[in-house]
């Protein structure tokens, strides 16, 4: 979740308190359901954190060994006996 949606769903919901509480229609049963909707706000910015906070990065990967060079087989015994007769 981006910072700036969870600060400002912050901001209206406490606009919306502060706009009851001045025309005091804040009564304990909105002051209750007001409690949890901030409950509500706060787990979603815990999930939104979550993820940054539990992974960890990648292990580095290990470097491929240099591949010695070998002398290939011959294609066909035939050539194998023409290398074996020049030696």
């Amino acid at each position: 979740m981006h910072i700036k949606v969870y600060w400002s769903t912050w901001a209206l919901f406490l606009l919306i308190v502060l706009l009851l509480f001045a025309t005091e229609s804040l009564s304990l049963l909105t002051g209750v359901v007001f409690g949890f909707i901030a409950s509500g706000l706060i787990f979603m910015g815990m999930m939104g954190v979550l993820p940054i906070m539990v992974a960890q990065p990648a292990a580095p990967k290990p470097a491929k060994a240099e591949s010695v060079a070998t002398q290939t087989m011959p294609e066909s015994p035939a050539n194998a006996v023409s290398i074996l007769e020049s030696a």
